[in-house]
């Protein structure tokens, strides 16, 4: 008799487990699955510690600090730049890239949310000498845009954008797929001084006008739910648009093709400024001149659609301490203002010093392997989001929004 009723009550037990397993795991998939905003992200990097690719290795780096975004690079030179893959002869396409290179499928098919891809096509590319780089050679824009050069774009990412939604169909994923710093590719010979060049103007419109197009039309001929990818253009010579009127990426190109969103590599913003208020102040306009340039969109989530796509102080000019607190400033900054991501640039470093050898440090772990406080900072934060999540959830029985998620995070303990 007594062994039954123990036997009653283990399946009890289980049938309570059973009941109640299914809801746990919903609630840590919601809180896994929350856009975090603060993240960073790989490219370029100078070191690696493990006989992984430096993609994945990296990417493995991001997802342990706590993250659920990857911000990468895809594009021709995939195999000489970036992340020292092998070359692979039957690669010629963005599509194939993402099918055969094992780097790019395996952080592609890892548990991240989120994902910030810089695309630049296969059939828009012209080989540097081996051992050069001229970031010229993967646009076709410079002086005008041939027709030849546009329709070969367009198929080849709209094949791409087909692929991803149907091979990450009902996966949950998002894809944001956009360019490097837009304005050094209007000015291509980094000169910002110079006014815009018209028919590079004219060209980089026809350009993007082209990737925001093949991207729609993909989604629009695919069939797929739970999956989404969006076109981005990235800007960066923001100050020179509101401070001296110049043609710049925002006040031309952002006009005339109102993309999904815009990315803000914001170093004009964020790293001239010495105090936090000044920061605050010249970061928060640069976005709100960026926002005024971008018209209604239907088909969008709600929220913001400009985000801070790249910042960061390198620790050769500031050290350690400094550089944590600068990146606070920017968060902050961000979170007030409602930007839907904060990227910091970059888990490695990407740029050694040239007459020194010395590595700049625009990382969160060092060449030493370490974690520098910057690392801490994003890990404390993101246990701090998530035990947010967890109260809010067990609280109003749902996900808070963004709105609310960012004044929240305001005050959380990693970013006072």
């Amino acid at each position: 008799m007594k062994s039954t009723c123990v036997i009653i009550g283990l399946l009890v037990i289980n049938c309570l487990w059973a009941q109640t397993q299914p809801k746990e795991d919903a609630t840590k998939r919601m809180i896994e699955d929350y856009n975090y905003i603060v993240g960073t992200q790989t490219v370029g990097p100078k070191y690696k510690f493990t006989n992984e690719s430096m993609l994945v290795e990296t990417a493995k780096q991001i997802k342990d600090m706590g993250s659920n975004l990857l911000k990468f690079s895809m594009h021709p030179r995939y195999c000489s730049e970036n992340y020292g893959l092998i070359e692979n002869k039957e690669i010629t396409s963005l599509k194939r890239l993402a099918q055969l290179e094992p780097s790019v499928k395996k952080v592609l098919n890892m548990d991240f949310k989120f994902y910030h891809i810089w695309v630049y096509g296969f059939s828009q590319y012209s080989p540097e000498p081996k051992g050069q780089k001229n970031d010229t050679n993967q646009i076709k824009f410079i002086g005008g845009y041939p027709d030849l050069y546009a329709e070969a774009l367009y198929e080849e990412l709209y094949e791409l954008t087909s692929y991803l939604l149907k091979e990450f169909n009902n996966s949950g994923k998002v894809f944001y797929l956009g360019n490097w710093e837009g304005d050094w590719h209007l000015r291509w010979d980094y000169d910002r001084t110079k006014p815009a060049d018209e028919a590079t103007l004219k060209g980089m419109l026809k350009w993007a006008k082209v990737r925001q197009k093949a991207i729609d039309d993909a989604k629009r001929d695919t069939e797929y739910k739970n999956v989404n990818i969006y076109h981005y253009v990235e800007v960066n010579l923001v100050r020179r648009g509101i401070e001296l009127g110049d043609k710049v990426v925002t006040n031309t190109i952002i006009k005339e093709v109102n993309p999904d969103y815009v990315s803000y590599s914001s170093y004009d913003a964020t790293n001239p400024p010495k105090t936090e208020q000044e920061l605050h102040v010249s970061l928060s306009e640069s976005l709100d001149y960026i926002e005024s340039h971008l018209q209604p969109k239907k088909g969008l989530p709600a929220g913001k659609r400009v985000w801070i796509g790249e910042y960061g102080s390198p620790f050769i000019r500031y050290g350690e301490k400094v550089q944590n607190e600068r990146a606070k400033w920017v968060i902050n900054a961000g979170l007030k203002w409602n930007a839907p991501f904060i990227l910091f640039w970059e888990m490695y470093n990407n740029e050694i010093k040239k007459e020194t050898g010395e590595q700049v440090g625009f990382w969160m772990i060092d060449d030493k392997g370490r974690k520098q406080e910057i690392w801490h900072t994003h890990n404390k934060f993101y246990k701090d989001s998530k035990r947010f999540l967890k109260q809010y959830f067990k609280e109003n029985k749902k996900m808070p929004s963004l709105s609310v998620f960012q004044e929240k995070a305001l005050n959380f303990s990693s970013l006072n």
